[in-house]
């Protein structure tokens, strides 16, 4: 019973948190970014599996589903740096867009 709880807690929160997450503006625009977030779930359920299936705090078991956590949470800084990078990219050029020169049509330079 306890781990049919665990799990329809899980999988609830990170439904409602992948629902949050397709809302970034870099969603779209990064595949890199997506596969990481997305590789981070099965993660999260897999580190839950193990930390549920532990008897004690110090079995075996428990270090496994740490590091599965550990894991998922790569997973997801890595895949939201990559969303983050992307949509500062597409901002930075936005910006170079719009401020070129109407006369000489040059690009101003980065600084």
């Amino acid at each position: 019973m306890e781990s049919t709880i665990s799990a329809l807690a899980v999988i609830g929160v990170l439904s409602a948190w992948h629902l949050l997450n397709r809302r970034h503006p870099g969603w779209r625009a990064s595949p890199e970014g997506r596969f990481f977030v997305l590789a981070g779930y099965p993660l999260v359920v897999i580190a839950v599996y193990w930390m549920a299936s532990a008897r004690t705090g110090t079995a075996w078991e428990w270090a496994l589903g740490n590091a599965w956590a550990l894991a998922a949470m790569l997973s997801f800084v890595y895949g939201f740096e990559a969303l983050n990078r992307v949509t500062a990219e597409h901002a930075w050029r936005s910006q170079i867009a719009e401020t070129i020169e109407p006369s000489t049509g040059s690009i101003p330079r980065q600084t």
